[in-house]
């Protein structure tokens, strides 16, 4: 069962965040910006990219995106983060990569492309670690999705799971997203972390035991987080009330520098 994050249910959990050595982490698409028909323009408001540079000065904040690391930290130019880490865990910016694990994916997209020409407003995109199969412009999204789970079914080693409009390949053993956060809480020594998600490919992360607070964006009753943020417009509010949390843990006021990006 989830809670309102906002809700007196919640038991002043963002007070207990800002009294802690927390770690903030995010996705990206439909977390921190919203869903757009063209996932190239995909950006942050003014507003959210303000309150995060904001957040990411009171607390250590990380990124964890299923886009590939180059593209995720382009959009991220000018915020103070810890980590962005790309790839739903298997580019960290910190550590080896496996090459295998990119030649395995290219193998993969070698494949796949021939049956994918005749599948009309299926697209698919090689982030150099993982595969994923955009379906947003198909007629049939159930119907896409279960073609490319057919011809994915045929891959060694390819797991295999969902997001928003997307069917995403990774390479089984590569590094997840819940594997990228333990790594963190180890080189950051924390003792809470916070993950923000919105979709079944946060799911890992939810139910990863190194993740304290999980808030998933919007409602889902099959959901492993604990609590919820009603929809994308709502991760404004949500930035906000850390910066309140740590601002009143603080005893600093709203008005002086920093919390300026309130706008009370």
């Amino acid at each position: 069962m989830t809670t309102a994050i906002f809700s007196t249910q919640s038991g002043g959990v963002l007070e207990q965040i800002a009294r802690a050595k927390a770690l903030l982490a995010f996705d990206y698409d439909g977390t921190l910006a919203p869903y757009v028909d063209d996932r190239r323009a995909a950006d942050m408001r003014a507003e959210t990219r303000t309150l995060l540079r904001t957040a990411a000065v009171l607390y250590p904040c990380a990124v964890v995106s299923g886009r590939a690391r180059a593209d995720i930290a382009a959009r991220l130019e000018g915020v103070p983060l810890v980590a962005v880490i790309g790839n739903h865990g298997a580019e960290a910016g910190f550590g080896p990569l496996d090459r295998q694990l990119r030649n395995r994916v290219a193998d993969w997209e070698t494949t796949l492309a021939p049956f994918l020409s005749d599948m009309e407003g299926v697209e698919l995109e090689n982030k150099g670690f993982s595969l994923a199969l955009h379906h947003r412009r198909a007629r049939s999204w159930k119907e896409a999705r279960k073609r490319i789970r057919q011809l994915a079914s045929g891959l060694e080693h390819a797991v295999v799971f969902e997001g928003h409009a997307v069917v995403n390949l990774l390479p089984e053993g590569a590094p997840t997203k819940a594997n990228a956060i333990r790594e963190l809480c180890a080189r950051l020594a924390l003792d809470t972390v916070v993950y923000v998600g919105d979709d079944r490919s946060d799911e890992e992360a939810f139910r990863c035991e190194a993740v304290s607070v999980a808030i998933r964006i919007g409602l889902d009753s099959s959901s492993r987080a604990n609590y919820t943020v009603p929809d994308q417009s709502g991760v404004d509010q949500l930035l906000r009330e850390f910066v309140r949390a740590r601002a009143r843990v603080d005893g600093r006021t709203p008005g002086n520098g920093l919390f300026r990006a309130l706008g009370d």
